[in-house]
């Protein structure tokens, strides 16, 4: 259900006083008046009759800090309900030039689904003075507060109906709060998803994702349905797109629709949307890492809008200050334009990039044999995305995209007496999506697209000229490097049906996917079936099952001629699940999923020779016969906001292995068998009290501390250990941190805004990332993981 609502003065009446004498005139008396709407998401199947009575309290800052409905509307719709009313901003009511606390009587008018939202001037344009209040005393309990009443007042709404996915048994969507008030993230939507089921910790809180047992390259980030090569800044940086322009997270662990693809294990889709831009708007955010701007106008009398977003970190300038070995920098802007072109078609164009710079520098060895060793990562990207909607009908809706863009990626690493490696990969991305989508009934629904993608790689640099990537943290002998240099292009089509049907108690999506790769010496169509069921047991409780394929192709270093292998086939999976979703009073809700995920044609590094058909040797340096499997147990407990307070706890309990030549499986080198995060925060009277605590299994390391002296041999040729792990593994100690948040709204003049405290590692746990090595491995010690982490911020909003 889709809902326009028109905004409104707030005037209130009441009994009158008596006159007080012309000596001495009461202060003006002026109502609230509304500033930022807001946007419902009913549940589903909801009905709900217009217009929606609610009661609100408003404290001197415009932020409502108490809402009550005279009438229920069902546990999950009151919730949230009560949790857009809450979200209202206002102009504080004032006694003269003073502002004061009132309590204000709202009615949410939803309008029918065809009717486009009126163009033409609000009720609370300046040209309409709004009626005058009378003062009434105020209830005992509330001694400051004013009461105000309208009964035909209206509030700016959109309202619509939440529906699962139907192609995708498991989605975790985030909207509003949920996206920016969780500790720990520095306020950015995207860094939530670390906290929620099937996503194992990364080191260093980097922006990559472990999901389901899979490998960092095998989830996805998307944006606006297109990939991109990163969502978040380096150095455990925020999102590269603000806050602001994020209208909604999808997190989807495995099992994602049809209409998605490219990746073997989760997706990571983001929906970017304007501010709301009814009017102008400045807003800048400054804290002691980085600063940021941005700005929204409204434009074709409010038929559209441009948004501007800027930021720019100054670790470049702090960081000298403390230390030489690390040099830290990134930006990123975003450009939006949003137009209405009709009552049934919009346009949006979104123009965004990033800029990231990372070094690390530390000295080698003792005495005369002191040296040096320097990581050094380079990353940037500008993409443009071109977005066309049109609702031909009722039932029928177009929907066309297109990208392009340049990106390019720089990796080396250099050390005293060997020689550098690293590499450097430039791209040129296109692309476009073509989807229409036929729901005639409730009880059925047709997707029909076409996606299609190009990738045009420059790759050059330089490797060891043996087994696998050199790792971090683990010291390891380089040798000798092999120089490559090579241009690639990627070609990937695929059309896709996805057909939804809603008998009875169920709802059966079936869908296919049918993509074509053409990469290196590689044409191969990939025949991706994938199928979801639901059944609703009672109106609170459903079951939900699904299986499906999913194909990634191998990543450009692996596909060079000279030093990797072009005839590497797309990895591959099958993603089966089985979970219940079960609705709680007071908010709550259940989500838990059973998953198995099966692995084969993955990408390895191999040190083998082999013979081709002319005869010659060579070394094809990767392969793709690795097989693996990941298997667990995913359990959300979540609260969705209402009065304030919002929360979820997530579990994982997983297990995943590679398997070894002759069948023998393996543990996976990031595989954490327990996985806990706790987030919650509440608001009250202006103030957002907020704190999320980790706890996670240490992820398997090899164990080479040399003891005996026998597990680490000397090269006398290159003057150098080369370490002897004998198949030892052992874990990193249970990583644990908790994270905190403060913020506090205030209001200045014209500006509202809030000042944040956001602490990551409160009580400074001193984790362990990995280890670090002596000279001849006799000797190790704990690599350091983030310790506390204080930024204090404001915020505000002209």
């Amino acid at each position: 259900m889709i809902a326009a609502v028109l905004a409104a003065p707030l005037s209130a009446f009441a009994q009158a006083e008596p006159a007080p004498a012309p000596e001495t005139p009461p202060a003006a008396l002026t109502a609230p008046r509304l500033l930022t709407p807001v946007e419902l998401t009913l549940p589903e199947g909801a009905t709900v009759s217009s217009p929606i009575d609610v009661f609100l309290t408003i404290d001197g800052t415009g932020l409502v800090t108490e809402v009550t409905l005279p009438q229920s509307y069902g546990e999950s719709v009151d919730a949230v309900i009560i949790e857009a009313a809450r979200g209202l901003r206002f102009e504080p009511a004032r006694r003269g030039e003073q502002s004061i606390a009132a309590r204000v009587r709202f009615q949410l008018e939803i309008s029918p689904p065809p009717t486009p939202p009126s163009t033409g001037p609000p009720a609370t344009h300046p040209s309409t003075p709004p009626a005058q209040p009378q003062p009434q005393p105020s209830p005992a309990r509330l001694e400051t507060l004013e009461t105000f009443d309208e009964e035909r007042a209206t509030i700016g709404a959109v309202a619509r109906v939440d529906k699962p996915t139907p192609g995708a048994a498991t989605r975790v969507k985030l909207r509003g709060r949920e996206l920016t008030m969780v500790p720990g993230t520095f306020g950015e939507p995207l860094r939530v998803v670390a906290t929620l089921p099937g996503v194992a910790r990364s080191p260093f809180g980097l922006g990559f994702f472990l999901v389901r047992g899979a490998a960092f390259q095998n989830t996805g980030f998307l944006v606006d349905g297109f990939q991109v090569p990163l969502l978040y800044h380096l150095g455990a940086g925020p999102a590269i797109i603000s806050s602001r322009l994020v209208d909604q997270l999808d997190f989807y662990p495995g099992g994602y629709p049809v209409s998605f693809g490219r990746f073997n294990a989760g997706i990571i889709s983001l929906r970017t949307a304007p501010p709301p831009a009814d009017q102008w708007q400045l807003e800048f955010e400054v804290d002691l890492l980085r600063a940021s701007a941005l700005a929204v106008v409204p434009i074709g009398d409010g038929r559209g809008s441009v948004a501007a977003a800027f930021r720019r970190s100054y670790f470049d300038l702090l960081l000298p200050l403390i230390t030489d070995d690390i040099t830290l920098a990134y930006t990123d802007y975003q450009l939006r334009f949003d137009y209405r072109l009709t009552s049934r078609m919009r346009l949006s164009v979104f123009f965004f990039g990033s800029r990231d710079e990372l070094e690390l520098k530390q000295a080698t060895g003792a005495g005369a044999t002191v040296g040096s060793e320097a990581s050094s990562l380079y990353y940037r990207f500008d993409q443009l995305i071109v977005t066309l909607e049109h609702k031909l009908s009722q039932p029928l809706t177009l929907r066309w995209a297109g990208t392009i863009g340049p990106s390019g990626l720089e990796a080396g690493r250099a050390s005293t007496g060997d020689p550098s490696l690293g590499s450097n990969v430039t791209a040129l991305r296109l692309g476009q999506r073509v989807e229409a989508i036929y729901a005639p009934t409730e009880f059925a629904q047709t997707t029909l697209g076409f996606e299609e993608s190009v990738f045009i790689y420059e790759v050059k640099g330089s490797i060891p000229s043996f087994a696998e990537l050199p790792g971090i943290p683990a010291p390891e002998f380089i040798g000798e490097s092999i120089a490559f240099e090579d241009r690639l292009s990627e070609l990937a089509m695929a059309p896709y049906l996805e057909q939804v049907v809603r008998p009875w108690r169920f709802e059966i999506t079936g869908g296919l996917r049918a993509e074509y790769f053409r990469y290196g010496d590689t044409q191969q169509w990939v025949w991706d079936p994938r199928g979801v069921v639901r059944f609703k047991l009672t109106e609170h409780a459903k079951l939900k099952a699904a299986s499906g394929l999913f194909a990634q192709p191998p990543l450009p270093p692996q596909l060079a001629r000279q030093a990797a292998n072009p005839k590497l086939k797309p990895n591959r999976s099958w993603q089966s699940s089985f979970g219940t979703e079960i609705m709680l009073p007071y908010s709550l809700e259940i989500d838990s999923t059973v998953y198995y995920s099966h692995m084969w044609q993955l990408t390895r590094p191999t040190p083998e020779v082999r013979v081709d058909e002319n005869g010659e040797t060579y070394r094809p340096f990767f392969t793709d016969d690795g097989k693996g499997r990941a298997y667990g147990f995913e359990l959300l407990l979540r609260r969705r906001s209402e009065h304030g307070f919002f929360g979820w706890l997530s579990y994982t309990l997983s297990r995943s292995e590679r398997f070894l030549e002759g069948g023998e499986s393996v543990v996976f080198a990031f595989d954490q068998t327990h996985v806990l995060n706790l987030a919650a925060s509440y608001e009250t009277h202006g103030w957002t009290f907020g704190a999320r605590f980790i706890l996670a299994t240490g992820r398997p390391v090899q164990d080479i501390l040399d003891l005996n002296g026998d597990d680490a041999v000397y090269d006398a040729d290159e003057d150098d250990f080369d370490p002897d792990s004998r198949g030892r593994r052992i874990r990193l100690p249970t990583f644990h941190q908790l994270d905190v948040r403060i913020d506090r709204a205030w209001k200045l003049g014209p500006i509202d805004g809030s000042v944040f405290l956001d602490i990551i590692n409160v009580y400074n746990a001193r984790n362990s990332e990995g280890f670090q090595y002596n000279y001849d491995f006799t000797e190790r010690g704990k690599l350091p993981g983030i310790p506390f982490l204080p930024t204090i911020g404001v915020r505000g909003v002209l």
